[in-house]
């Protein structure tokens, strides 16, 4: 008797651990969140190893029930006053993320997950007025972040348009939730294909021009006469330290920090994902990265494999399919990098 009474001080932790340890095997069969596959597990081992314990006493056979279920309000009571904190969702995420890019908790099929959020309101080239929240979640911005910076020796071999492409194709999963609402503005306002493309477009160029570059941002004298404009009107419009000098699209949805071939990348993967033949075009002797898009429009257009990419400027508002800027307009100057058609031939 002595000896059982000894053990029993470690059976309820024992149970707790093999619940710990087999909650994330129930939760990927089942899927459910790691709380749910943990609460079932524990009250399941719990009440089966009291009946097996106390055949003849079925009121001890609860004991374990109990335990499990006080426990289980405690947690419950600690993740409420967690989540409930005032201060979490209006904390602002630092460094080099712009102020207009909030924190805010939702729960994810159980799970209470952070997200990097910017509420969103502009303008077509056409006049039709948009506004949505969208969101990244934290963990895909520092996951896509981190694997970006761990490959950076291998990209560093790739051309541009494979480094684009190994971009897009990594980061458009982790963009489901703005494509998800980039989907819903399209089914309430009824977008055709050209509308559509528009509304993207724009949303992107809405956001305000910030320089990448691949060393550490420094003071604007430092720079030619171009930049050193740009930083001495918005000392934060730089973000340094980044492979490349190109953000990876959810690093640029999660600090809204993106230059010209940050931008064009992110739209590529954005139209990409809902069906359409885009390109991205680079120029050596204007240092500039644009769109291309090939569908029925007027305009400057690049002829790629018997397809015309029509150009789009993706940095300044108002630039509609088919235009250049002045000073960037002649389109022999620029080469077709990447298009989703050759990827998908590939």
């Amino acid at each position: 008797m002595t000896k059982n009474r000894g053990s029993g001080c470690f059976q309820f932790p024992a149970i707790v651990l093999t619940s710990v340890v087999l909650s994330g095997f129930i939760k990927s069969l089942l899927s459910v969140s790691t709380f749910t596959a943990f609460s079932f597990l524990l009250l399941s081992i719990s009440m089966i190893y009291g009946r097996i314990e106390y055949k003849k006493t079925e009121k001890r056979a609860w004991k374990y029930v109990l335990y499990s279920t006080l426990l289980l309000i405690s947690l419950m009571g600690i993740r409420s006053i967690l989540n409930g904190l005032p201060t979490y969702q209006e904390e602002k995420v630092k460094p080099n993320i712009s102020e207009h890019i909030y924190r805010e908790t939702i729960l994810e099929k159980g799970d209470s997950i952070t997200l990097l959020s910017q509420q969103r309101t502009w303008k077509d080239n056409y006049g039709n007025s948009f506004e949505g929240n969208f969101s990244v979640r934290e963990t895909d911005y520092t996951l896509s972040k981190k694997e970006y910076f761990d490959n950076r020796q291998n990209y560093s071999r790739f051309s541009w348009g494979n480094l684009y492409q190994s971009l897009a194709t990594a980061d458009t999963p982790r963009l489901d939730l703005i494509l998800q609402k980039l989907e819903e503005i399209q089914a309430s306002r009824t977008l055709n294909r050209f509308e559509f493309a528009d509304m993207v477009v724009t949303f992107i160029q809405d956001i305000p021009y910030a320089l990448v570059f691949e060393s550490n941002c420094e003071s604007p004298e430092k720079y030619e006469p171009s930049i050193r404009t740009i930083l001495e009107k918005c000392p934060d419009c730089c973000i340094g330290g980044i492979p490349h000098g190109i953000q990876n699209p959810v690093g640029f949805m999660g600090n809204l920090k993106g230059d010209c071939d940050t931008r064009t990348v992110i739209i590529y993967a954005i139209l990409s994902h809902f069906g359409y033949n885009v390109a991205i075009l680079n120029s050596n002797y204007y240092k500039h990265s644009i769109l291309g898009l090939e569908i029925p429009a007027k305009g400057t257009y690049k002829l790629h494999n018997g397809k015309r990419y029509y150009v789009w400027e993706t940095t300044n508002k108002h630039f509609t399919l088919g235009t250049l800027p002045s000073g960037f307009n002649n389109i022999n100057h620029w080469q077709i990098m990447l298009t989703n058609t050759q990827h998908h031939a590939n």
